[in-house]
């Protein structure tokens, strides 16, 4: 059971915990991607004399869970009378307790956010969660594109805002969700590849 931090409202706990989560690992996801195939060349080539069908499906299924994860946490608090677990959700949860003060900060924030993952959202909709024919077809013309790191970093800077907002209002502190460490990652995993090469 998740310990429950008195500075929060209670009202609001089981959302937070749960975006905060989900953030956090997130965050780690794309550190491990970055860890992977965003240092050198050196570190790529490593990895293909490894394994590299297995990693090119990685890479690709890691890109794909990171827009998703982005795109579904700017999505709309509720789908087909369905709740979701969203910034929106959280936004009107505080409002229901009256915190009008962080809800005109959040706004922006969260509208910027939306703005930030619109090319995300828009693959997401067309072929990471759907397959959209048009799209599909016309990719065997125009390859499918993106997405690009910085515009994944943006993104998360955007998200970051969001949540450290929150942060700040009920402990006056922030969270360095990009700095979150791990023992077991990507750093990890290819000095294990180096040795077995090696070996």
């Amino acid at each position: 059971m998740t310990k429950i931090d008195p500075r929060y409202p209670l009202e609001i706990h089981d959302i937070w915990s749960a975006l905060k989560s989900e953030v956090v690992w997130l965050h780690g996801r794309w550190i491990i991607y970055r860890q992977l195939f965003g240092t050198t060349p050196e570190r790529v080539e490593l990895l293909n004399r490894s394994a590299s069908t297995f990693f090119n499906v990685f890479q690709k299924t890691m890109l794909h869970d990171v827009q998703l994860s982005l795109s579904k946490l700017g999505d709309p608090a509720e789908s087909r009378k369905r709740r979701n677990l969203t910034l929106s959700t959280l936004q009107i949860q505080l409002e229901s307790i009256g915190e009008k003060k962080l809800c005109g900060k959040l706004a922006p924030l969260i509208e910027n956010y939306g703005a930030v993952c619109t090319k995300i959202r828009r693959r997401r909709n067309r072929w990471i969660a759907h397959f959209d024919l048009d799209t599909m077809l016309d990719s065997k013309v125009k390859p499918l594109q993106g997405p690009s790191r910085n515009e994944i970093e943006a993104a998360l800077t955007a998200l970051r805002k969001v949540m450290n907002q929150v942060e700040l209002h009920y402990t006056d502190s922030e969270v360095a969700y990009e700095h979150f460490v791990m023992n077991h990652d990507g750093e990890r995993l290819s000095n294990l590849l180096k040795r077995g090469l090696r070996y």
